[in-house]
This record gives structure tokens, C-alpha cells and sequence, in this order.
């Protein structure tokens, strides 16, 4: 029973696109991960804040 529910919840998932913007979003974070990681030395002993917050 579990297995069927799982079957006909997953084909209601592909026919939208829902999967398409989840294949999307976790391949934008992967990125912005990877882009932060090999980044972070780069700094001259600063830290960024990408947000123009004011920092006290």
C-alpha cells in the first residue's frame, strides 16, 4: 500500500514542474556553495557581507 502511495505521488511530481525547479534550485545551490568555498581564502583578512548591512 505504501509502495502504490508512494508510485502515484511521485508521478503527480513529474508531471508538473515541480521536479524541473527542485533539479533547479539544488543545482543553483550547489554552485553558490562551491563559489563560496574556494572564495573564502581570497579575502585579504576581510570579511564580505553581501548584503550592505551596516557592521559595527
Amino acid at each position: 500500500m505504501k509502495l502504490v502511495l508512494i508510485l502515484i505521488t511521485s508521478c503527480t511530481l513529474i508531471s508538473c514542474n515541480t521536479t524541473i525547479g527542485l533539479w533547479r534550485d539544488t543545482k543553483d545551490g550547489y554552485h553558490w556553495t562551491k563559489n563560496k568555498i574556494q572564495n573564502s581564502g581570497s579575502n585579504s583578512g576581510g570579511q564580505e557581507y553581501e548584503y550592505g548591512a551596516p557592521v559595527y
